[in-house]
C-alpha cells in the first residue's frame, strides 16, 4: 500500500468517525416530554388526602419538561373561583432527586424560590412527592403529584 492510500484511508476513516459522532443522537431524560395531572394527595402524618384530576370541582393542570426547562399551566377552583395556574424556570434532576428554580409563577412569592421534590417514574406515570426538608427527607405534611405521559 502506498503512503497516498494510506493518507486517503486515514482521512476516511476520521471523516466516517467525525460523521458517526454528529449523528449519535443524546439521551433524553426519562421526563422529558408533556405530562397530564391525574391526582395529586395530600399527606399529614398518617392522613393521606386523594384528589382526581382533571376535575370540574377541582381544575387541571400540564407540564412540561425539556432538556433543563420545565413550565406548567392549569386552572384551580377554589370555591366558586377559578384561579390560573402558571410557572416555568429551570430543573436539574439525579436519580429520584428533583430540584426547580422557580423564574415565572402565578404566586409572586415563589420567585427566585426553590422547590424540592422526589420523582419516580412507572412506565407511563411521573409521581411527584415534595416539599422535602435540606436533608432530602419528606417531612410529616406533604404533597403527592401524579401525571401520566401525553406524548
Amino acid at each position: 500500500m502506498t503512503v497516498t492510500m494510506k493518507k486517503i484511508l486515514f482521512l476516511g476513516l476520521i471523516i466516517s468517525l467525525i460523521i458517526i459522532s454528529c449523528t449519535q443522537q443524546e439521551v433524553k431524560s426519562p421526563i422529558e416530554g408533556v405530562w397530564q395531572q391525574v391526582g395529586f394527595s395530600s399527606v399529614s402524618g398518617d392522613t393521606v388526602t386523594n384528589y382526581k384530576l382533571p376535575s370540574p370541582e377541582l381544575g387541571s393542570q400540564i407540564k412540561t419538561w425539556s432538556k433543563n426547562y420545565f413550565t406548567f399551566i392549569g386552572t384551580m377552583k377554589i370555591d366558586t373561583t377559578d384561579i390560573d395556574l402558571y410557572g416555568s424556570g429551570t430543573y436539574t434532576l439525579n436519580g429520584d432527586k428533583y430540584e426547580e428554580n422557580i423564574i415565572y409563577h402565578n404566586d409572586k412569592t415563589l420567585i427566585k424560590t426553590k422547590y424540592k421534590a422526589l420523582l419516580e417514574i412507572r412506565n407511563d406515570t411521573l409521581i411527584q412527592k415534595g416539599v422535602l426538608l435540606d436533608d432530602w427527607t419528606l417531612p410529616r405534611q406533604y404533597g403527592i403529584e401524579k401525571y401520566v405521559r401525553l406524548d
